[in-house]
């Protein structure tokens, strides 16, 4: 079974929401990032379970952990891990660290055994390459708590290197005081910008964050675009790259034209729509859960969320689904008992106090299926969003494509030719995919 099938199946089976029973289908493209037996199977046999088991090893002293350095979500983590000694006797030694900053202080601190235990990452991308994780110590039972979906984003090889704590994708926020019921297709969003859009007065009908590459995706791969190609065997062929073919060239010539109407203003970004957004200028917005609690204080039930339209062929925009999670480093000294903290941290009863005081959506079956995700509408609009998702390849040489896409995405948005600028991204992709060792980019 294709990974983005078992994305589907396992979203379908497993959130008790409307959106998500009637099943349809970041990445991709329409593929799997790993089989269906890789992400079913434990990647190692060692108890997870707070150290009852017999097998696991004398408790160290402390364990350090890197979680990202947003203050909110920081306050959670360090009562979890307080909640955690009180359990264990391990002490928790935290050092809040930007997720972006991680991997370079890793590769520093780590050898020198000043790095953490644990550490929090959005996706596995090239740590295993850059040899800063090692396989998670969990068996079965642990895994099982998780969704499917969730468990491939963070494994490489069949291997899995973290537990998963947050799933996420973007979706269409609306503001129903200005629109009250949300669009349904491109057509109708294109009636809303025509009618609410009156720059100046810095009033938009709709708004995103167009040349971020991770925003604009949804409508490059809605238009069936891909970014590498499935090599039909659960991974992809890095040197079929499509993000100058076709699919791709006619989702950001849709996002020119937004620009060229006036529809988009140059040099938007998430500060400036978010702005607009909740002081009431902007009709709707594609952000992320993230953005929630911000946007809900300002516009309080007039606030809403709905899957990002349908394209003009029917087929729906492929936003990402990202996957953050607590990684084992490849330097921890006690790889069973960090792989016993990142278990609780993310185990039912603590994904749904995190999910309360936060609002990011874990990726734990029973969490999901709690009444009080289900039934709120915010939460479902981007639980429907997600059926329509496409999770990032789990390749290392996803890197190599952020920054000549984002440039692309720059010049796209100040009139340069769509087709020769796609195609200077994609010669810049192949070139550092080249320059990184990898032999297969053509």
């Amino acid at each position: 079974m294709s990974y983005k099938k078992l994305l589907t199946v396992a979203m379908c089976s497993t959130i008790a929401i409307s959106a998500l029973t009637a099943c349809g289908a970041k990445q991709e493209e329409a593929s799997p990032a790993a089989t269906a037996a890789d992400t079913q199977k434990p990647a190692a046999t060692a108890d997870a379970d707070a150290g009852a088991k017999a097998n696991m090893p004398e408790k160290p002293k402390e364990l350090t952990i890197w979680p990202d350095d947003n203050a909110d979500k920081l306050a959670v983590i360090t009562e979890l891990a307080k909640k955690y000694t009180e359990k264990t006797g391990i002490q928790v030694k935290i050092t809040p660290t930007s997720m972006n900053n991680q991997k370079e202080a890793l590769t520093l601190d780590g050898p020198s055994g000043k790095g953490p235990d644990l550490y929090y990452q959005p996706g596995i991308g090239d740590l295993v390459l850059k040899g800063l994780v090692q396989p998670i110590v969990a068996d079965s039972q642990t895994l099982g708590a998780y969704t499917p979906e969730s468990l491939a984003a963070l494994s490489q090889g069949g291997k899995l290197y973290g537990l998963p704590a947050v799933i996420e994708t973007y979706a269409l926020f609306y503001n129903k005081k200005l629109l009250p019921e949300p669009p349904k297709t491109m057509a109708d969003l294109a009636k809303i910008q025509q009618e609410k859009t009156n720059a100046a007065k810095q009033e938009y009908g709709f708004l995103f964050d167009a040349t971020n590459f991770y925003f604009a995706w949804g409508f490059l791969g809605g238009s069936g675009g891909y970014i590498f190609q499935n090599d039909g065997k659960g991974g992809f062929n890095i040197g079929d790259i499509g993000l100058n073919k076709e699919g791709t060239v006619k989702g950001a010539t849709l996002i020119q034209d937004w620009f060229k109407q006036g529809y988009l203003p140059k040099g938007i970004n998430g500060d400036i729509l978010g702005g607009l957004f909740t002081q009431g200028k902007v009709a709707a917005v594609i952000n992320g859960p993230w953005a929630i609690t911000d946007y809900k204080k300002q516009l309080g039930d007039d606030l809403a969320v709905a899957p990002i339209p349908t394209m003009d062929d029917g087929k729906h925009p492929t936003s990402f689904i990202g996957v953050k999670g607590w990684m084992l480093s490849k330097f921890s000294k006690s790889p069973e008992w960090a792989s016993d903290l990142a278990a609780f941290l993310t185990n039912e009863e603590n994904a749904k106090y995190y999910y309360q005081k936060t609002g990011e959506v874990p990726p734990v079956v029973k969490v999901l299926n709690d009444p009080e995700l289900t039934s709120n509408p915010l939460v479902s609009g981007f639980s429907q969003q997600i059926q329509y998702g496409i999770p990032f390849p789990t390749v290392p040489e996803l890197d190599a494509v952020w920054d000549p896409m984002a440039n692309a995405l720059k010049f796209i948005s100040e009139g340069k030719d769509v087709q020769s600028t796609l195609n200077d991204a994609v010669q810049q992709v192949q070139d550092k995919i080249k320059m990184s060792g990898a032999t297969d980019a053509k």
